[in-house]
């Protein structure tokens, strides 16, 4: 199973500790730990965080062949966690916002991107030349509102070529101010409104964190119901990445959405209980 991803390369900064991140790295290393041939487009700057960020998608077994390098600095992202949720202030700007146009032509069985990415005009045309040019069999998008980081655009060109989409609870009301769906008083209302506006997704995962995740099919027209394995929460920093790798995985092999929803609560489960979005066995 190919997956790929473009996005950002992140440093999360915790009481002057940096820990490797960024939503598309983190779900990249997921996917390889559960056995997929995972790569990242991304970009690093010419500096320490550069060699370490490439040193350690090695070691996570992600493929480092599309990390551009640039004279921006590599990511970073200040993150403090108050009563086990984070707060982020992503710094700008940063190596990843100018991802360069390739005449690559990529495929993969799952392509994933986000909006964050798409905060600079660069970034955003090289996410538009992927779609474009690529040969996927899915495209995953993991919403992922950061505060000034998304716009308009970002979550529609996301919702416009999604055919799998992660949404969070508290993301959902922030979205549906751009007024791209109606939102409804019902969650599965809701869902279903998204699925209505936008003909290319098929399924919507919508997570509640310690309530679980909705996954709502349009083909069959079926919601299921997964709840969440309980844990001791230490930092919820990279849950949702590990739930979108585990689902993924798992629904690429079998399609059982039931299962692929468990293996992604799991997963997202023993990341809570642990400091760091990949923590190790």
């Amino acid at each position: 199973m190919k997956i790929l991803a473009t996005g950002e390369i992140i440093f999360d900064i915790f009481n002057g500790e940096a820990e490797i991140g960024g939503a598309p790295l983190n779900f990249c290393a997921h996917c390889a730990a559960l056995g997929a041939e995972s790569a990242l487009i991304s970009a690093v700057g010419n500096d320490e965080l550069a060699t370490t960020a490439l040193e350690k998608l090695d070691e996570f077994g992600v493929n480092t062949a599309y990390v551009q390098k640039n004279d921006l600095p590599t990511g970073q992202c200040l993150v403090t966690v108050r009563d086990g949720s984070p707060e982020y202030n992503v710094l700008c700007p940063a190596a990843y916002d100018k991802i360069a146009v390739t005449e690559n032509k990529y495929d993969a069985d799952v392509f994933a991107f986000g909006t964050l990415i798409q905060r600079d005009e660069v970034s955003r045309k090289a996410v538009k030349n992927i779609l474009e040019k690529g040969d996927f069999k899915e495209i995953f998008c993991d919403i992922n509102l950061r505060p000034g980081c998304y716009d308009e655009e970002s979550c529609r060109l996301c919702l416009e070529n999604a055919t799998i989409l992660k949404i969070s609870e508290e993301e959902e009301p922030l979205l549906h101010k751009f007024s791209l769906y109606a939102a409804k008083s019902l969650e599965r209302e809701t869902v279903k409104s998204i699925c209505d506006n936008f003909e290319n997704i098929r399924l919507v995962l919508y997570t509640k964190g310690s309530n679980g995740s909705l996954i709502y099919d349009k083909t069959s027209g079926e919601y299921y119901d997964i709840p969440a394995v309980k844990t001791q929460v230490v930092s919820t920093v990279g849950a949702g990445d590990s739930y979108s790798a585990a689902f993924l995985c798992e629904y690429m092999k079998n399609k059982d959405i039931t299962a692929s929803g468990e293996a992604g609560a799991k997963l997202s489960a023993f990341v809570v209980a642990h400091r760091g979005a990949v923590p190790k066995d």
